[in-house]
């Protein structure tokens, strides 16, 4: 028997190429705010809340504001509060509570999962002083990057109208940390319309399992549009038969609202990559 390791797919290693450089040329407005709804399936109901977010671009800060919409709207019932908008016609299940699933997030709604460089994080005006002019100016960065998984062609599918080729990835070491594990990309434009992540989130473990991650074209930027749980998921306010978080009322916010108009506030904060890690989905 031989250890050799398989030959690679060669036209799976170049889709993927593609669907890498693509997602490394994507751009953003500057300054963006949207909606996280995050709801949990219990006994056959979905509850949640959705929190308002504020994300930089391109250095992936990110802040949530601690209190939801739902609370923000009905104050004297912060919890258990019956809400009639309509988020999950699609999923199907019982009747909408206001339930904290998983706590206030901080989700970018730009997140690429490892396939393209973590963002850098650039200064603002006013951080740092302008050049002197003649000053040597950094203009662009080289990133090699480094085969990290085993990629393969397992057919064409049809994603939301699309028709993409779907690619199974191997992680080839620290499956913690490489945790995509099926793309869909559009044959068209390269672009990733769906993808399948071995564990998600990046602050804390919300248990392992596959979760499918959709993306979404908006004024001609990709977004994440939703997550979905595969299966179970445990989290701090208990276990979920599902767990789905949508992305909404994604716009362009120019006005810096990242402190929510509250001077001297900073509790913005990063989103980076889990640490190398052998356990699936283990940030």
């Amino acid at each position: 028997m031989s250890d050799a390791a398989p030959a690679a797919d060669a036209k799976a290693e170049e889709i993927f190429a593609r669907t890498r450089a693509a997602f490394v040329a994507r751009r953003y407005p500057a300054e963006l705010s949207y909606g996280v709804r995050i709801s949990g399936l219990q006994d056959g109901t979905w509850s949640g809340r959705t929190y308002h977010t504020f994300e930089r671009w391109p250095s992936g800060r990110v802040v949530a504001r601690s209190i939801s919409d739902e609370e923000t709207a009905n104050p004297a019932h912060p919890h258990g509060t019956s809400i009639g908008i309509p988020f999950f016609g699609d999923i199907g299940g019982g009747e909408k509570k206001d339930k904290d699933v998983l706590g206030p997030p901080r989700l970018a709604v730009t997140y690429a999962f490892g396939l393209a460089p973590t963002p850098v994080d650039v200064p603002l005006p006013g951080d740092v002083a302008t050049p002197a002019p003649g000053a040597p100016r950094t203009i662009t960065t080289v990133t090699a990057v480094k085969r990290n998984y085993d990629v393969r062609l397992a057919g064409e599918e049809t994603i939301a109208g699309r028709a993409c080729w779907h690619l199974t990835l191997k992680p080839l070491g620290n499956p913690g940390t490489y945790r995509v594990r099926d793309l869909y990309v559009d044959e068209s434009n390269d672009q990733t319309v769906r993808l399948k992540t071995d564990g998600n989130f990046t602050i804390k473990a919300t248990g392992s399992g596959l979760w499918t991650v959709d993306y979404a074209e908006v004024d001609g930027s990709w977004y994440i549009a939703d997550e979905t749980s595969d299966g179970a998921v445990d989290t701090d306010a208990g276990h979920f038969d599902r767990v789905d978080v949508k992305f909404v009322d994604i716009a362009n916010d120019p006005h810096e609202n990242l402190d929510f108009g509250i001077s001297g506030t900073d509790d913005e904060a990063p989103v980076v990559e889990p640490e190398t890690s052998p356990s699936n989905g283990t940030p």
